[in-house]
């Protein structure tokens, strides 16, 4: 005769293998009957009284031939480089942390002319070793939203940006729209900042 632990554990066991037998049967039952029909690459589903979508192909029309794609012209390409400039200039500068102790002035020295790096390094510090003590930490996060060419030569540009500017200190953070003018300057095959302003 069987304990009682023992009945329990069979009947537990013959349920858990029904269960599992149903749902092997349903699982071959409906993958039988999803390769045995044939659906189009292209569909919209479309849902039926019992829950299961329909398939139902979509046709594609008014597809337009040798559609002419004009290249970018030289031109083109020299104010986007210069756009481009700026917007990664003033994004790069003006975005920094109390610990980065002026990296971000340091990262945009390749973007800048040499006489504008003259002015920009002047503010810089030699670089601490950091401190045991706990400070406030603060950041600024800078993104252009637009980027308008306000003028243009073969030489020298002058880009119009809005940027918004998130600053957290003290553990709030706060928000501001901005707008900056970039002058650059193009040496060589090269743009590069020669100045910014903040518009008031």
């Amino acid at each position: 005769m069987l304990s009682l632990r023992a009945k329990l554990f069979i009947v537990i066991s013959l349920i858990v293998l029904f269960i599992l037998g149903i749902s092997i049967f349903l699982l071959f039952r409906a993958k039988k009957q999803t390769t045995t029909e044939n659906p189009p690459t292209t569909t919209e589903n479309t849902a039926v009284n019992n829950g299961l979508p329909i398939v139902k192909p979509v046709s594609v029309t008014n597809i337009v031939e040798n559609v002419k794609v004009n290249p970018v012209s030289a031109l083109e390409i020299q104010q986007n480089a210069a756009q481009q400039i700026a917007k990664i200039f003033l994004e790069r500068y003006n975005s920094f942390s109390s610990e980065s102790q002026y990296q971000n002035v340091r990262d945009v020295q390749t973007l800048v002319s040499k006489a504008y790096w003259i002015i920009l390094s002047a503010k810089l510090s030699p670089v601490q070793p950091p401190k045991n003590t706990i400070a406030q930490f603060s950041s600024t996060i800078t993104k252009v939203y637009s980027i308008k060419l306000a003028s243009w030569s073969e030489l020298s540009a002058i880009v119009d940006l809005q940027v918004k500017i998130s600053e957290e200190k003290n553990g709030l953070t706060t928000n501001k729209d901005q707008q900056a003018k970039v002058y650059l300057v193009k040496e060589g095959e090269n743009w590069l900042v020669d100045k910014f302003e903040w518009v008031k």
